[in-house]
């Protein structure tokens, strides 16, 4: 045995000592894990995680494709929602809670004639989204590849996605400018239940705020979605956006029905904060359970309360401002 002043500190990872009976000793005294082994490095792995979703969401890209799927704006830290004012297409007698006119009489409907103006504004429930992910150290101990830290990050963003779009459903389906009808469910092959349902969404087209489907977006539950986009390969075409010819969004979680949001009135409108990010990414150290978690959150306000004034007598000198019916949400009963 060599004196202890003669023994070299190990340099590198490679550096070993073995015993034939007590196994082997391996030094890791230089810092080698993010350019020799970063593949059995959680935090590596975490960081490149952490760096495509910001990449992603705090990018052009996605705003694109926000802008794309539903109506929506993107609005500094500290500022208001934007509403709208846009005029009507056909006349429409719309129901309200019972309001009293000068003549003390009880009116509980009134026509909203073409050319009135909408105005929209916020729910009065914003939609705080935000989701974790936990990743422990022993998941990714023996490696991980470039295709399945995309396939994880693909799949986080999809979760997101629809699960927000739940959520939307949610407020929706209880919003005062919503009007709800129920339809049976259609049985049948995926093409003959794909066909019923389109025809249940054309035969509930609000005219008052557009004539066709491609006037609206869609939002649809995700079981849905297999059976629609079977009737479009057997349509011979795309997708189950040109089967629909309209926009859709899918959605995950408590099956509220199906949504007609037109276009035009609604809108979704996302926080900036200070930096001009909309999206919050962040990973944390959790030790007592060896791992990361990883959080991603944003705010977002739903513009589609419609409101309307309606007259309360006939000489039009008295009005009241209403809720207006756009949203349509046809819910399937069995």
């Amino acid at each position: 045995m060599k004196p202890i002043n003669q023994y070299v500190k190990p340099s590198t990872y490679t550096t070993a000592i073995t015993d034939d009976h007590n196994g082997s000793i391996r030094y890791n005294t230089a810092d080698v894990r993010s350019k020799t082994e970063a593949a059995t490095d959680v935090s590596v792995y975490v960081a490149a995680l952490v760096e495509a979703a910001e990449d992603h969401l705090n990018g052009n890209d996605w705003r694109e494709a926000a802008m794309e799927a539903t109506p929506c704006e993107f609005r500094p830290a500290g500022s208001e929602a934007t509403g709208q004012q846009i005029i009507t297409m056909a006349d429409r007698t719309v129901t309200f809670d019972p309001r009293k006119n000068w003549d003390n009489e009880t009116v509980s409907k009134g026509e909203v004639l073409a050319g009135s103006v909408i105005f929209t504004e916020a729910t009065d429930t914003a939609l705080v989204i935000s989701h974790r992910a936990t990743i422990l150290d022993h998941n990714l101990i023996a490696g991980f590849t470039v295709q399945s830290l995309e396939q994880t990050a693909e799949k986080m963003l999809r979760d997101i996605e629809y699960s927000a779009a739940g959520k939307i459903a949610g407020i929706l389906s209880t919003a005062p400018s919503t009007e709800v009808f129920s339809e049976a469910m259609p049985t049948g092959k995926p093409v003959e239940i794909a066909e019923d349902l389109i025809d249940i969404l054309t035969m509930h087209i609000n005219q008052t705020v557009g004539t066709s489907l491609s006037d609206f977006v869609v939002l649809l539950p995700v079981s849905l979605l297999a059976v629609f986009e079977r009737a479009a390969h057997r349509a011979g075409v795309d997708d189950l956006e040109d089967l629909l010819g309209a926009s859709v969004q899918l959605y995950s979680g408590t099956d509220y029905g199906l949504f007609l949001l037109p276009k035009y009135f609604t809108s979704l409108s996302y926080r900036e904060d200070g930096h001009g990010d909309v999206w919050r990414i962040q990973a944390t150290r959790n030790g007592a359970h060896q791992a990361w978690d990883i959080e991603i959150s944003t705010v977002v306000d739903i513009v589609a309360n419609g409101k309307v004034k309606v007259k309360l007598t006939e000489d039009g000198l008295q009005t009241e401002t209403v809720a207006f019916p756009m949203i349509t949400n046809v819910k399937l009963t069995a």
